[in-house]
């Protein structure tokens, strides 16, 4: 059995059937953060209760039919991703900064000419969900070498068989060879054990934006109910550098050796929420939404190169080759979810506010990939099963809570909240999601308002740059990763 806490980063044995889909993708299109409006952000996202936030739309979208005045909003974000590394004893920290829209719509708010019906409103944007920006590094000197890899993949494969983005370009450019053609291969490295200087550097950029439509309405100021249709579009890029150095010539021949990966990702989906809002009491709300699946239509780019440097008979060779770029177009359907919760709207002397909270379940199994809708081979089909096989064992379902509340007074807003995750992984320690806060302040002018939010986000796993067949023969790099996000919105009512 593959082990969980490498599986999420790894790219799977690749062929050209293969192409580059792994756990991490499914994880990628699954994992939300809805980096919405500052008002949204600064109550954790504990708002499915309570309307009349824009940001509503991608989680209930019976919140839209809270609106009583047609409004416009923007927000932007700035991002700083924190990764902390260790390799063998040895910390390299790295960072990455980003400015980016958060939030654009507009709600069109209607008093229908019915004494039961209080609102009919439209509202149409987009939210941002992920924001992918982030860089990964670290260095160590420790046994072990990416070349065992190469020829794992590589034996039982005459050359001409060789795949083409790692036995292949390993191969051509001189990292394994063989004499005689046949399946054996071999190395400048004599146990695969030497103790080598090894580094990498991931860099990761892109983001998951929804467009939405979002209609919803107020019935006798009891119910309220909300849909969204929402076309989910995304953009990612990689790449990863990998690099093995020699530099105290402790392996004969051996000088260096870099392994790099490259990979882009777009596409766009859709998916449809619905939801409703009823008030058991003027103050006291309960919430609930249904998500489908987003059904995504994506297609990877990818590509590989090898270089390699060895010294024989007192002459040095560099040698390197480069993987043909593969393109594949799959689908894939992240998984459905479900939200409850509950808000209380309280008032004390000048002071207002609510407190809510919520709960979101997600059904990370439930998500799957189809490699075979543009595809006839047979090989695309394995790879199809294996892969849902190990969405089916290695995640889980999983509870988010989210929790916060709002103070205002006068034309002044003051906001706390916090979310208490849980991994998606079966093994939680796959991927240990911290609890994270928030805080926010706001204004709100008879018809602009203006608010600030501050997010923190944690996490730790583990990685390693590739796999082998002996799971104890890879290194391990413990990553802890720290996600601040601040957040402004304007807005204005019209």
């Amino acid at each position: 059995m593959f082990r969980i806490i490498i599986i999420i980063f790894l790219l799977l044995s690749i062929s050209e059937a293969l192409k580059a889909q792994t756990l991490d993708d499914a994880l990628r299109y699954s994992l939300y953060e809805y980096n919405n409006t500052a008002r949204f952000a600064g109550v954790s996202g504990a708002f499915s209760s309570m309307g009349a936030d824009v940001s509503i739309a991608s989680i209930n979208p019976a919140g839209i039919a809270e609106f009583r005045k047609s409004e416009i909003t923007a927000t932007i974000n700035f991002l700083n991703t924190k990764n902390s590394a260790n390799l063998d004893g040895s910390n390299t920290s790295s960072s990455q900064t980003q400015f980016g829209a958060g939030n654009i719509a507009a709600v069109f708010h209607y008093d229908p000419p019915s004494f039961n019906t209080k609102t009919f409103n439209l509202a149409i944007g987009f939210n941002q969900i992920v924001n992918y920006k982030e860089r990964l590094a670290y260095s160590g000197t420790g046994p072990g070498t990416i070349v065992a890899r190469f020829l794992e993949v590589a034996q039982s494969n005459t050359p001409d068989e060789l795949d083409p983005f790692e036995g292949g370009p390993a191969f051509d450019a001189g990292a394994i060879y063989n004499f005689d053609g046949g399946t054996d291969y071999d190395s400048d490295f004599v146990t695969l054990n030497e103790s080598v200087d090894r580094s990498e550097v991931t860099e990761r950029s892109g983001s998951l934006n929804e467009l939405f439509i979002t209609v919803g309405s107020n019935i006798k100021n009891k119910f309220s109910w909300g849909a969204t249709i929402g076309f989910p579009f995304a953009n990612f890029t990689e790449t990863k550098r990998y690099t093995e150095e020699d530099p105290g010539d402790q392996i004969a021949l051996f000088n260096s050796l870099d392994y790099n990966q490259n990979l882009k990702t777009s596409g766009v989906g859709f998916n449809l929420k619905l939801g409703f809002i009823y008030k058991i009491t003027p103050r006291l709300r309960l919430g609930a939404a249904f998500h489908t699946k987003s059904y995504y239509f994506l297609k990877d780019e990818f590509d590989t190169d090898v270089a390699y440097s060895f010294t024989a008979d007192n002459t040095t060779e560099n040698l390197s080759a480069l993987s043909p770029l593969s393109q594949f177009e799959y689908e894939f359907q992240s998984p459905w979810r479900a939200i409850g919760g509950l808000g209380y709207l309280y008032s004390a002397g000048d002071l207002k506010g609510f407190i809510s909270g919520e709960i979101e379940y997600v059904d990370y199994t439930s998500g799957s990939f189809n490699l075979t809708a543009n595809s006839n081979d047979p090989l695309d089909q394995f790879f199809e099963d294996d892969l849902n096989s190990e969405i089916d064992n290695f995640f889980t379902s999983a509870l988010n809570i989210r929790v916060g509340t709002e103070i205002a007074y006068k034309y002044y807003r003051f906001r706390l909240g916090a979310v208490l995750p849980s991994s998606p992984f079966s093994d939680a320690s796959a991927l240990d999601i911290k609890p994270g806060l928030s805080v926010g302040l706001g204004y709100r002018g008879n018809r602009i308002y203006l608010d600030l939010a501050y997010t923190i986000r944690s996490s730790n796993t583990n990685y390693s740059p590739y796999r082998l067949i002996d799971s104890n023969q890879e290194p391990i790099v413990g990553v802890s990763t720290d996600r601040s996000v601040a957040t402004f919105t304007i807005g204005s009512k019209i």
